[in-house]
Order: C-alpha cells, then structure tokens, then sequence
C-alpha cells in the first residue's frame, strides 16, 4: 500500500487559491478603481462622511471599488457598519460565499473614528465584530505560512 499526499496537496491548493484571492482583495481595496456604472465618491464625500462618523452622527456612504461595492452606515451610538453589499464578478465564488452581502460594526468613543474602516479593507478590523471580519479573517488564515 502506497501512502497518500492528496490532503496536503489540497491543502497547498486551497492556500495558493486564497494567497491568489487575497493580493486581488488587498490590491482593489488600495486602489479607487470604481466601477463605470457608477459614480466614485470625491475626496470631500469621503471627508464629510468620516468627520460625521467621528462625531457620532448618522451618515451614509457608498463606495465602489475593484474588490466590490461597500455600504457604511454610521450611526449616533458610535458605531460604524461596514457591509460588502455587491463583490464584482471577477471574485472567485469562494470569496463571494466568505465576503458578499456580510457585514460588521466597528465600535469607538466620539473623535476616536478609525478611518481606516473606510478606506481599505482590513485596516482597524481588530476592533470589529461580525460575519464580514470573520470571512476577511478566514482568507488571511488561508494565505499565512
């Protein structure tokens, strides 16, 4: 009887599958690359939305880029909700099971808003809590060492 390698070699697979999905995930979330069918955000969107936030009031923003469309939601109980509304259809359907339609809230005290919840992917989601981090955290597992 000859000894078998085909779970480690799946193994291997599904970590260079996620490695490969990730650097895509990470290098869309870097860039504002927006989608044609809709309009990017400016810069002064961006600003207004996140000074909001940081004060504790309600306050909508859309963003499409590379990765997918996001939806954050802040709200007067200092809490973000970030939700990847829409993953675009280059996504492989393993991250859109992991990512797409998931969401979390990220909590902080008024003045203390982590921008970075809004302007990558991963940026500040140590301090958040839900289905979203849980898949972002599930790739990053699947692309370690």
């Amino acid at each position: 009887m000859t000894p078998r390698h085909e779970p480690r070699t799946t193994i291997l697979s599904a970590a260079m599958l996620a490695a490969s999905v990730l650097a895509v995930i990470i290098a869309g979330c870097t860039g504002n690359s927006p989608s044609p069918a809709s309009p990017p955000p400016t810069s002064q969107d961006m600003a207004t939305f996140i000074s909001a936030a940081s004060e504790c009031q309600d306050a909508n923003l859309t963003v499409t880029t590379m990765v997918g469309t996001f939806s954050y939601r802040s709200t007067s109980d200092c809490a973000l909700l970030k939700t990847l509304v829409k993953v675009n259809s280059s996504e492989s359907p393993e991250v859109k099971k992991l990512i797409e339609g998931k969401s979390m809230v990220c909590g902080y005290t008024k003045g203390n808003f982590d921008s970075r919840w809004v302007t990558t992917l991963i940026g500040g989601i140590e301090n958040c809590h839900g289905d979203l981090r849980d898949g972002i955290a599930q790739l990053i597992v699947f692309t370690s060492p």
